[in-house]
């Protein structure tokens, strides 16, 4: 059951009974708002009379007996009911049926359609049950019987009351007799007996009989017995006097109570009010309180929804205390959403006023891009309207867009238009900015509670002139700022608090240990306080200069402060570095919580702050080409411009973060070079001297640790609102996006028809044409569903294409339609679709206006949702899902608007708009997309006559200005309860449909269409203006430029205004058939500014509605509908994007068949491919492709081309072509905004893991030689290390299987590894006949170990045996030279050592004499000798006579 029917069926309050002196109970009614039934009160609250209780005797005897029953005395009258025990065994009655309840409305509307009327004797609108006339042998007398008027009636029996019996007679007056003296005893026999001068009105259902009764095993035998037949009596009663029910046949009520139940589904809410109440009575002591009738005062106890119907449920329903005070306010719905949150909303001064203007101005005017010099004056009032119609006119955006535009744009002609976007905006912002005072007046309000006086915090307030410093950042540094630095004057004011008194602040209970202790002094000594600091940056000057101290330098003041005080700061006499540390640290959390400081720093940090990407290790493994990530992977130094030309980056960026990949660095430009300017300026002393020094050290070290937690909460500021600013980017963009979805008139074959096009839609399914019916399905011009089709006949059946020729034919003849619509889920659609073309071009089949009928491709997003909703299943459910599907599509086509508006929100959220709504957080998505259908909706208009009768049509009514959800449901109720069709816009005031504020709102956007046929339900003129987008605050303006445009003169216009006929020139307007070139003839700048003269009104734009209107009312606005073409149709349907099938791309296709040489393939989503016998393997190796390739299997293949009409691709199944996919690079590799460096770093990173890995899965080689061991280098290397100097081992090479390498040992932890090269192989794992070393040829590895490697040892031996030769480090080698230099001074030596990050390569390091510079030259160690200096010397003597002749010849140069 939907929202409204929900509503409607909810139990209605009773008007309470008429007093004997004849004074209405409510009779404030005007002052009041309206009714529950209007605006959606609790239907149970009966706090109204409680109050009444007492007021009259007679009443309350009546209650006692059960005789009358009103809804909202339910309370009383249990409390007057004797109940029996037996009562109590009900309460367990199956309570499941309770949404099946008729409302007052739904019975008037079916005793209406059966023929009979309705008592309409109701003084305030609402209703009251029958009452029934109770006859019993012991009548009472003449004095205890009291008539009483009835109202409208359900025609059930009491939902409420089990006991009570009621039936009307023909003068509509019940008698009640009061019994006082009948005990319960009595009373049960009585009802036992079937209360037989007394019958039921209520119907059971027929088929009671044969429903089983749940029992339950502690219901006794006799109680159920007891049950079923009071049951029997009910129903042989219902048989014996059905007409005693306001006329109606047997068959009638029969059907009735079928439809509808007997009212009795509430009977379990009373008899467990019933059971309190006697338990109540029970517990009552002596001696209590007594009426004048002698019955104890008991207290009433209030029943509601909450007591009867689950939390949950309700608000499913929008049925809990929230709901009823948003449908009670005369407030926009959508606003009172949105301000929910917060207190006292509309309350700003005037000065907070003008703030307001002036911040959200700004905010706005950064997305118009105004010139720099251009003047905001205009700008700002305009934005100050804006504001004022939102806040304190309660106007809703497309109301202030439509009727108050001259007021939110530029005088000037061309000039600035406050756009929805910007509105809409506007909206958001006001609530931000209420935040902003509401956390400012919090802040000050604290501050004065503390009755301290501060400099800085005393500034900001009087600084408050300006929106910049408006800000909830810089209100919550103040916060943070007074909790720091006055926790004890917070713990005072708490302890004085009673609501507070124990507790104590302990935030910042640390620093005030810390401020307490004999250390403090050591910060004191500084020379600078945090607060002159702050005022020197925030002067850039140093007004306060740094005093250093004059004898001693940080440390010494700490270790003196220490050793002053050594009981209280013992823990840091073995300790002074601690000590030294706990000043610094302390005295920069003073310099960051500083307002001043931290107002400055943020001011430039958000002028010049930069974002980087720094990736993280899982980062650099999976982003890679064609990434969704690849565009941000080195980002660096983005701008806020950046992200303002392109939001969904640094929403992508935040996306990466939470995902692992990367992690977000936010900085400012040159930031170190940015602190030690500030820290020059406002704390550097300009003395030089060591003790100085050592001061501006301490100072520097304490204000830089303060900066970096400065900016790390500024950058956490900086994310937060960047990440808003984005989000509301991006859903700008989505809410356009969607608005183009929306924005589309139904289907028209021509232009001038406005009308709904009557439709035919067909879809082949799956397309396995001749298996699979094709079904078609025709809608008429009012949306209702006419008649499905199946034609089973195959469309390309080559023996018989006449058959579906004849049978389409014959169904498009049939259905006349305007337009036929197709889609599918399959490729083969498209197949269908030019088959159908062909078809009508072929049998010439044309519309009535002599035209081909028209044949279009359907946006099928909201059909495929309708197929498998809840709502198709409960419209049609005995019909096929592809039925429904064409259902969908045919209503697309009379109306995509409606159709968007009738999905579910889950189902509207998984629509597929745009590529970056993923990145929107759903109540951001939610929100775009309510904006947008409430634009579209208020320029269409809602026609509440055809809503009132069409729940799918009345969908759209919640987006309607000023309503919601709940509003639309009342606005539902109220116009059922009318029984006759809206006439004209003011009945919503006059029948207490609507408030004056919503009235405002929505008015414009109602209409009331007009029908003659509708004349006669009541004696009330149809204004023509009702069927206008006109607002009936200009009807006036209206009919003044209807008579203008008949040149009518001033004295008949002035007659027709005293008279009040003003409305007779519309309708001579509308006769007159040049009315076109009167009005367009009309200068309506000049009225336009006169009228602004006289009343200050702005309505230029007004006027100008006013005049197209009367042209034409409620013109369709909307852009034509737009059918799928090109590559929205092959997206359509085949599911690819631009992104996932593009040229250049790799995919996997599945053989089909063989044509010729050409293979015929075919994609995962049903593409069609085809690969030319140039474009695979088959050529090259010169063999068929049916050798090669296998029908049946997938293969991965390139595509070369894409042809978009006949949804086909070309592909290439060549090696060379798949292993080289193009992916297209969309993004900028600028060095500015991209780290190279890095790509370039991580990309070698990348290939040598790359390497390692390919090494790692490589088969293992087995050479035939003692010294060959399947060992890596590392493993060569563990096993050397035992081994002796010269030893070695073979083993495979890294780089592949035409390398071999020797290790071997030069000395402790060193070893070369040597590269063999190898030639002439057999296979890829044989030894190689020719291997190279150095460009060195051998045949074998003997004769490479002998030749080779034997000789390099022997010259390794020679070498570290020489006397020339220094064991050691590089740093021990160099030492020992040093110092052998300053012993001996004039001698030169020089020294050979180990190159340990070169093996193989040996160090020879000298000095000419002790002043000379130390220099290091290279030998290299070969098989042959040592090279040096491009020279191969052969032992180790030539290569020492060989290094002095080279150093006296380049002293000679020199």
């Amino acid at each position: 059951m939907d929202d409204s029917a929900k509503e409607s069926s909810a139990p209605q309050a009773a008007v309470p009974e008429s007093r004997d002196d004849g004074a209405a109970v409510n009779n404030n009614v005007e002052d009041k708002a309206p009714s529950s039934e209007e605006e959606g009160d609790d239907v149970f609250d009966s706090s109204e009379e409680d109050d009444n209780v007492d007021d009259d005797e007679d009443e309350a005897r009546k209650v006692k007996e059960g005789f009358i029953v009103d809804d909202n005395d339910d309370d009383d009258d249990e409390e007057e009911t004797v109940v029996s025990k037996r009562k109590r065994k009900h309460k367990r009655r199956s309570r499941d049926d309770e949404d099946d309840r008729l409302s007052e409305d739904d019975l008037d509307l079916l005793m209406e359609n059966a023929g009979v009327k309705r008592s309409t004797e109701a003084s305030t609108g609402r209703l009251k049950r029958l009452k029934r006339v109770v006859s019993d042998d012991n009548s009472a007398s003449d004095d205890d019987i009291h008539r009483t008027k009835t109202q409208s009636a359900t025609g059930l029996d009491n939902m409420f009351e089990d006991e009570e019996e009621e039936v009307p007679d023909s003068a509509h007056e019940r008698n009640e007799e009061d019994e006082d003296e009948e005990d319960e005893n009595e009373l049960r026999d009585n009802r036992n007996r079937g209360r037989d001068d007394g019958q039921r009105v209520g119907v059971m259902d027929e088929l009671d009989d044969f429903i089983e009764e749940d029992e339950f095993s502690d219901e006794e035998e006799e109680t159920r017995q007891q049950r079923l037949e009071d049951r029997r009596l009910q129903k042989q009663q219902r048989m014996n006097a059905p007409a005693q029910i306001s006329g109606l046949s047997s068959d009638r009520i029969d059907e009735m109570y079928d439809i509808f139940g007997d009212g009795h589904d509430y009977d379990w809410a009373l008899e467990i009010e019933n059971e309190e109440l006697n338990d109540n009575m029970d517990e009552t002591e002596e001696g209590a309180e007594l009426d004048d009738e002698g019955v104890p005062i008991t207290s009433k106890k209030t029943t509601d929804l909450q007591d009867i119907y689950d939390l949950e449920d309700l608000k499913q329903n929008l049925l809990t205390e929230e709901d009823m005070a948003i449908r009670k306010a005369d407030v926009p719905e959508r606003f009172q959403e949105l301000r929910a949150g917060i207190q006292d909303y509309g309350s700003l001064s005037a000065e907070d006023q003008e703030l307001e203007k002036k911040w959200v101005a700004d905010k706005i005017a950064i997305s118009k891009n105004f010139e720099p010099q251009y003047d905001l004056t205009e700008f700002r009032e305009a934005v100050g309207s804006a504001i004022k119609f939102i806040t304190q006119e309660n106007l809703e955006v497309p109301f202030i867009y439509a009727y108050r535009r001259n007021y939110i744009s530029s005088r000037v002609s061309g000039g600035f238009v406050l756009s929805e976007d910007d509105l809409w905006e506007i909206v958001s912002l006001d609530l931000e900015f209420q935040s902003i005072i509401s956390k400012r007046d919090y802040v000050k309000k604290f501050y004065e509670e503390l009755k301290i006086t501060d400099i800085d915090v005393e500034d900001y307030f009087r600084g408050q002139d300006s929106a910049s410093t408006a800000e909830l950042n810089a209100l919550q540094d103040i916060h943070n700022y007074l909790e720091f630095k006055y926790a004890q004057e917070i713990n005072d004011v708490l302890a004085n608090t009673e609501e507070h008194a124990g507790k104590r602040h302990l935030k910042n209970s640390s620093y005030e240990k810390f401020k307490n202790s004999p250390l403090y002094r050591a910060v004191k000594e500084i020379g600078i306080t945090a607060d002159k600091v702050g005022e020197n940056i925030s002067s850039l000057h140093q007004i306060n200069s740094a005093v250093d101290h004059a004898t001693q330098k940080p440390s010494e003041v700490v270790e003196s402060v220490v050793k002053e005080n050594p009981l209280e700061l013992q823990i840091f006499s073995t300790n002074l570095k601690l000590a030294i540390e706990t000043v610094r640290k302390y005295f920069s959390l003073e310099l960051s919580k500083n307002i001043k400081i931290r107002e400055k720093v943020r001011a430039d940090f958000y002028k010049y702050y930069l974002v980087d990407v720094v990736l993280t290790k899982k980062g650099k493994n999976e982003i890679q080409r064609g990434s969704l990530y690849e565009d941000i992977k080195y980002a660096i130094n983005r701008t806020p411009l950046h992200f303002r030309k392109e939001p969904n980056t640094f929403l992508r960026m935040l996306e990466g973060e939470s995902l692992n990949l990367m992690t977000l660095k936010i900085h400012m430009s040159s930031q170190e070079q940015y602190i030690d300017h500030l820290f020059q300026i406002v704390m550097e002393t300009t003395n030089t001297s060591e003790l100085a020094t050592e001061w501006n050290n301490f100072r520097k070290s304490a204000f830089k640790d303060a900066m970096t937690q400065i900016f790390f909460d500024i950058s956490s500021e900086i994310k937060e609102s960047l990440t808003k600013t984005c989000q509301k980017l991006v859903a700008l963009t989505v809410r356009h996006k969607f608005m183009s979805k929306l924005d589309q008139a139904p289907y028209n074959s021509t232009q001038k028809d406005s009308k709904v096009p009557r439709v035919l839609t067909l879809s082949c399914g799956q397309g396995r044409f001749g298996s699979d019916a094709i079904i078609g399905v025709l809608l008429n011009r009012k949306g209702e569903f006419v008649k499905d089709f199946k034609i089973v006949d195959n469309p390309f059946d080559r023996n018989h294409p006449e058959a579906f020729e004849e049978t389409l034919d014959n169904i498009i003849q049939t259905c006349e339609p305007h337009a036929i619509g197709i889609n599918g889920p399959n490729p083969r659609t498209q197949r269908f679709h030019k088959k159908v073309i062909e078809v009508i071009q072929k049998k010439q089949i044309m519309d009535k206006k002599g035209q081909l009928i028209s044949v279009v491709y359907v946006e099928d997003e909201t059909a495929l949702r309708f197929q498998g909703s809840k709502r198709a299943h409960e419209e049609f459910a005995n019909k096929a899902p592809l039925i429904k599907y064409c259902i969908g599509l045919a209503r697309y086509m009379q109306s995509p608007l409606l159709e968007y508006a009738n999905l579910l929100p889950e189902e509207l959220m998984s629509l597929a708009i745009h590529s970056n709504q993923s990145l929107l957080t759903p109540e951001s998505l939610t929100k775009a997309l309510e904006s947008a259908f409430v634009d579209i909706v208020n320029l269409v208009g809602v026609d509440v006559n055809k809503a009132t009768d069409n729940d799918y049509y009345a969908s759209v009514l919640r987006y309607v200005s000023g309503f919601g959800k709940r509003k639309a449901i009342d606005f539902l109720q109220s116009l059922h309860r009318l029984n006759e069709p809206l006439l004209a816009r003011q009945q919503l005031i006059t029948h207490n449909i609507l408030h004056k504020t919503i009235f405002m709102n929505s008015a414009g956007f109602l209409n009331i269409s007009w029908n003659e046929k509708r004349q006669k339900y009541e004696d009330l003129e149809h204004d023509q203006l009702d069927s206008t987008r006109i607002h009936p605050e200009d009807y006036h303006l209206a009919t003044k430029v209807a008579a203008d445009a008949l040149e009518y003169d001033p004295d008949a216009i002035a007659e027709k205004e005293d008279q009040g006929t003003m409305s007779d020139f519309i309708e001579y307007l509308r006769d007159d058939p040049d009315r076109r070139t009167k009005l367009e003839s009309l200068n309506l700048e000049s009225y336009a500014e006169e009228l602004e003269n006289k009343t200050g009104q702005r309505k230029l734009n007004n006027l100008s509605t006013i005049v197209l209107e009367l042209l034409e009312g409620f013109e369709e606005l909307r852009n034509d509908f737009h059918p799928l073409q090109g590559e929205e149709v092959f997206q359509s349907l085949t599911g690819e994007s631009e992104k996932t099938f593009y040229k250049g791309c790799v995919i996997p296709i599945k053989v089909e068949r063989f044509w010729h040489n050409d293979i015929k393939c075919v994609t995962n989503s049903g593409v069609d491919c085809v690969v030319n016998a140039q474009r695979h393997a088959g050529e090259q190796f010169q063999r068929p492709a049916s050798e090669i390739y296998e029908i049946g299997k997938t293969y991965p293949a390139k595509i070369v081309y894409i042809d978009y009409d006949a949804i086909s691709a070309e592909v290439s199944l060549l090696q060379q072509d798949v292993e080289h996919e193009y992916v297209p690079i969309t993004y900028s590799k600028d060095p500015s905004v991209w780290d190279i460096q890095q790509e370039q770093k991580d990309e070698e990173e990348e290939r040598r893991i790359s390497a390692e890995r390919a090494r790692a899965k490589r088969a293992h080689r087995v050479i035939n030689h003692p010294y060959y061991f399947p060992f890596n280098s590392k493993q060569a290397e563990d096993y050397l290390r035992a081994k002796n100097r010269g030893d070695f081992v073979i083993r495979q090479s890294s780089r592949g299987d035409d390398h071999l390498a020797i290790t071997w040992k030069l000395d402790k932890d060193l070893y070369e590894h040597i590269d063999i090269k190898e030639l002439d192989k057999e296979n890829p794992l044989a030894l190689g006949k020719v291997l190279i070393v150095e460009n060195q040829r051998y045949h074998d590895l003997d004769q490479l170990i002998v030749e080779y490697l034997q000789n390099k040892v022997r010259l390794l031996n020679e070498m570290t045996s020489n006397e020339k030769f220094k064991r050691g480090t590089p740093k021990e080698v160099i030492k020992f030279i040093e110092d052998y230099s300053k012993v001996n001074p004039n001698k030169s030596v020089y020294y050979f050592s180990f190159n340990y990050e070169h093996p193989g390569w040996f160090f020879i390091n000298f000095k000419i004499n002790a002043s000379g510079k130390l220099y290091t030259w290279n030998v290299k160690l070969t098989n042959t000798g040592f090279y040096l200096v491009n020279y191969n010397y052969p032992g180790v003597v030539q290569l020492c006579n060989g290094f002095k002749t080279l150093l006296k010849s380049n002293r000679n140069r020199a």
